[in-house]
């Protein structure tokens, strides 16, 4: 598992100002909850865009102020803009050795099915994330699905995920993650003989019903 830390400084205030000022100053409000209650922080934003792409919510952070408070965390939940994009507010899970967490870790998958390449088929993802639980040392950054052997109408569920040491998979185990299906079925195409058809047969009805 990757070692990723995140320098961060502690704050007294919370609330619209004080937030407002964090921003200003090219930061990032943040706040860590755990079993010992919860810290108001605050984060250089080009130091935290850095450590979101390499964690997002399914790797540990460890989070440091320098000055004695060092603790590993899940990148709990974000706050952006709707109309810049840009991070607003972060909210930080402390985790604790010794006791299990449940994440949503995202479903990567790998090779290419037989099914795609000779028999036509489509790959179809229908799980992006799984939930897991394990203690925090033992969380995998993603789950690695290998589709290669898969042909056309087979399915990989839940259930049949690459066991992970130490790793347990929550919710529904027959609930298909990846799937092998047929594409669209296209319509056929109207030919100019098949309309001209039409109107002759309709013109002659109309002729009919005229006499």
């Amino acid at each position: 598992m990757e070692d990723i830390s995140l320098s961060v400084s502690l704050r007294d205030r919370a609330g619209s100002g004080a937030a407002g000022r964090i921003r200003r100053e090219g930061k990032i409000p943040a706040v860590i909850y755990g079993t010992s209650g919860s810290r108001n922080l605050s984060v250089e934003r080009s130091a935290f865009v850095k450590v979101w792409r390499k964690a997002g919510h399914s790797s540990i952070v460890t989070i440091d102020d320098g000055a004695g408070f060092s603790t590993m965390s899940l990148i709990q939940s974000v706050q952006r803009n709707a109309l810049t994009d840009e991070f607003m507010h972060i909210d930080f899970l402390e985790l604790t050795k010794g006791h299990a967490i449940t994440a949503q870790i995202p479903v990567h998958v790998t090779g290419t099915a037989v099914g795609v390449s000779s028999e036509g088929g489509v790959l179809d993802i229908q799980l992006h994330e799984v939930e897991v639980r394990c203690l925090p040392m033992n969380l995998p950054h993603q789950i690695d699905v290998d589709v290669s052997a898969l042909k056309m109408g087979d399915v990989i569920h839940v259930k049949d995920l690459p066991a992970v040491d130490g790793v347990e998979y929550l919710g529904d185990a027959e609930a298909p993650v990846v799937a092998i299906t047929h594409g669209a079925a296209e319509e056929p195409e109207t030919t100019g003989e098949a309309e001209t058809e039409v109107e002759i047969i309709k013109e002659k009805k109309t002729e009919e019903s005229a006499s």
